[in-house]
């Protein structure tokens, strides 16, 4: 009788281990070179032989909430200070003209304008690597400041239920908000906050960097107290300033404020006030592969191309989002969907205003 030698075979297990074993390895090392190429990127950037990109790269980064620590990766502190946005948080800037705008009401020759151009118009803006919407709304009485339920006390809205919660047709974010590495929940607000001539957030004794409509509908852009915003007859605002403490205002009775334009490159949301009194309401795209961002002077390229007579610059960055007809129509550079937000600048239903 042949006597044969029994063979066993390998255990399925085994094989399933060294399969995983292998895809995990593979993984490992996708990582790891990906890392190794992402700081190459980094290095080159923050070492590089180009000082202009290595400004506006660590300009970029610290004025996000969750990546403003990537300049730390290669530059030394005193690097980065000699590289950062100088603070013109406690600039002193003219006051806004009130005279320069005329809003048309009951005016026949403005009537006959407002025939020739629609209540509310929605501009796609493309100009070299900028992109983004651009919202002009004929009447500024239909611009409010919204607020989120509870200003302070729990998370803020999206801005669609922002807008929504007001009965709004359209919306832009506004205000800053406390947002510890990246990961806040936009329900308190930085600075100043007036809705309906009610100062909700702030103090009358506090500096601001203000942006709002007093009584008569006319935007102000500029420094001032709490209490000299009520004295003005502020009726909505918020304040903003970057990260560095770069002020908003951009553009004070048609003169460019070139001391707040030092900045990165970074979505971006603005708004403006031409001399008839429609409202420019400005969202530019970033972090995609169809735009990086905008600077502070390309939103001033805009709003003047577009008749700016004042214009401020509000929270960017991934809060940056416009709202129309209930939906989000840029480009909302958050990975994670649209923030939560404790403020926004709602437009009302045509014929609505805030009176």
């Amino acid at each position: 009788m042949r006597n044969e030698t029994s063979r066993k075979k390998p255990a399925a297990g085994g094989a399933v281990g060294r399969v995983f074993g292998r895809f995990g390895f593979f993984v490992l090392w996708t990582l790891i070179l990906a890392l190794i190429v992402l700081l190459g990127v980094v290095w080159v950037m923050e070492k590089g032989p180009s000082p202009t990109m290595t400004a506006v790269f660590c300009r970029s980064m610290r004025e996000t909430s969750a990546i403003r620590w990537i300049p730390n990766i290669f530059l030394s502190d005193e690097e980065i200070d000699a590289l950062k946005s100088e603070s013109t948080e406690d600039f002193q800037t003219e006051a806004v003209n009130t005279s320069l705008i005329h809003v048309a009401a009951g005016d026949p020759e403005a009537d006959a304008d407002e025939a020739a151009e629609p209540e509310l118009q929605v501009i796609d803006i493309s100009m070299g690597t900028v992109k983004g919407k651009l919202m002009i709304v004929r009447d500024p009485s239909r611009i409010i400041l919204g607020t989120s339920n509870n200003l302070g006390r729990q998370a803020g809205l999206q801005l669609t239920d922002l807008v929504a919660k007001y009965g709004g047709v359209a919306g832009i974010n506004a205000g800053g908000f406390n947002d510890e590495n990246g990961t806040g929940n936009g329900g308190i607000p930085q600075g100043l906050v007036i809705t309906y001539g009610e100062m909700v957030w702030g103090g009358v004794n506090t500096n601001y960097n203000l942006i709002g409509f007093d009584r008569n509908n006319i935007l102000h852009v500029g420094r001032m107290t709490g209490m000299e915003a009520l004295n003005r007859g502020i009726q909505h605002a918020v304040s903003f300033v970057t990260h560095d403490g770069v002020a908003s205002a951009l553009i004070i009775n048609g003169e460019i404020q070139s001391q707040n334009l030092v900045s990165g490159v970074n979505p971006r949301t603005a708004i403006g006030q031409r001399e008839d009194g429609a409202v420019l309401l400005l969202v530019l795209d970033g972090r995609s592969i169809n735009t990086v961002g905008a600077t502070m002077e390309n939103i001033c390229d805009i709003m003047l191309q577009y008749g700016a007579v004042n214009a401020g610059n509000l929270d960017g960055g991934s809060s940056s989002v416009m709202v129309y007809d209930g939906r989000i129509i840029n480009h909302c550079a958050s990975v994670t969907g649209p923030r939560y937000i404790p403020t926004g600048f709602v437009v009302l239903p045509e014929g609505e205003t805030d009176a």
